[in-house]
């Protein structure tokens, strides 16, 4: 059973990672000429030559190695079968759709665990040596990680891997609400490395479904734009990227602000739970790791008070006593903060 963050009857949901500031003013404005174009009547187009040019502008890489998807999801599932390794390694805890694929694949299925020091999660890379020559292995990693939130440094981390035989899937969904992290791809990177991205986290649009792969290797991106399902973007996601993309110095200083509310909601938030008596993990970026005893209460319990947490219980080397929490806006953040506070109080006195 597939498990995910998402709550619809909840007043506050910080179980989901989006963006707290929501869509930019410009999204809003993009959508409504969309709309009065009637851009829904008609079909996209099949190439995205328009939306390649767009992304790779503004993302400073070579519109040749873009392939435009529906979400991070298809960019994944594209990625592992224009690949056709005979295993996949997934450095965990991570996200579980990997796993769900390589089973429904027929494909091995393989761990590797990052590291835990006293309050954060770290990569050995001499973990990774021991399949850096398997040229039928490909490698998952999520930079910034989900559900830890720990980064690495992406020069070091691409410098080390294209060494390697072995292909690497590089998952940056929350590259752009992480401050230390790069927003540009750029376009010299190894032939064996591929980029996953989604506009879906920092753009705060999951209805949207866009995201894109990226690659410097021709003979992949050949056999995964020929993958690609037909008008797998639909129209209106198209339409829409094009018109906000042409305004990148805008997009730009939104990432920048978003980033800048986040860490300021962050270190209050961590100050809050620390205060609590709760092992909080560094996060590089819109989520906090957190260790919690009694973890299923708590998550109920809080859901009865119509707040969504994310149970870690499913993410392998975690489990029922991590809970997985969003950064939200200031009030939802203070009153989830309160209610958490009541929680653990009647835990206590239980």
């Amino acid at each position: 059973m597939r498990v995910h963050g998402g709550f619809k009857e909840a007043r506050i949901d910080l179980s989901v990672n989006i963006n707290p500031l929501g869509p930019p003013k410009i999204f809003y404005s993009a959508l409504s000429e969309c709309i009065n174009d009637r851009v829904l009547e008609k079909y996209p187009d099949y190439s995205y030559k328009d939306l390649r040019s767009s992304l790779a502008k503004f993302y400073r890489c070579s519109e040749e190695g873009l392939i435009p998807t529906a979400g991070a999801g298809e960019a994944i599932n594209l990625a592992i079968l224009a690949t056709k390794p005979r295993r996949i390694v997934v450095v965990e805890p991570s996200y579980g759709e990997y796993e769900d694929i390589s089973k429904a694949l027929g494909i091995e299925y393989k761990a590797l665990f990052y590291d835990k020091s006293s309050n954060s999660f770290y990569l050995d890379f001499q973990k990774l040596n021991s399949i850096c020559e398997d040229e039928e292995s490909l490698v998952v990693i999520t930079n910034p990680n989900n559900p830890t939130g720990y980064y690495i440094d992406r020069e070091e981390l691409f410098t080390h891997i294209s060494k390697c035989k072995a292909k690497f899937l590089i998952d940056e969904a929350y590259m752009e609400l992480c401050s230390k992290c790069p927003v540009d791809i750029g376009a010299d990177i190894s032939s064996n490395i591929v980029v996953v991205r989604t506009l879906t986290k920092w753009l705060s649009v999951p209805g949207i479904r866009l995201g894109f792969l990226y690659t410097s290797n021709a003979e992949f991106h050949i056999r995964a734009d020929t993958l690609r399902q037909p008008w797998n973007v639909n129209s209106l996601a198209e339409c829409i990227a094009q018109k906000i993309f042409n305004h990148g110095n805008e997009l730009r200083t939104f990432i920048n602000e978003s980033r800048q509310f986040i860490d300021e909601e962050k270190r209050h938030v961590t100050r809050a739970l620390s205060a609590l008596g709760l092992k909080v993990f560094e996060s590089s970026t819109n989520f906090l790791l957190v260790e919690i005893s009694n973890g299923w209460y708590v998550v109920e319990a809080l859901k009865s008070m119509g707040i969504a947490v994310r149970s870690c219980a499913s993410f392998k080397g975690l489990g029922p006593n991590y809970i997985r929490v969003a950064i939200g806006k200031s009030n939802e953040n203070s009153e989830f903060l309160k209610a958490l506070a009541e929680v653990l109080k009647n835990v206590k006195s239980n």
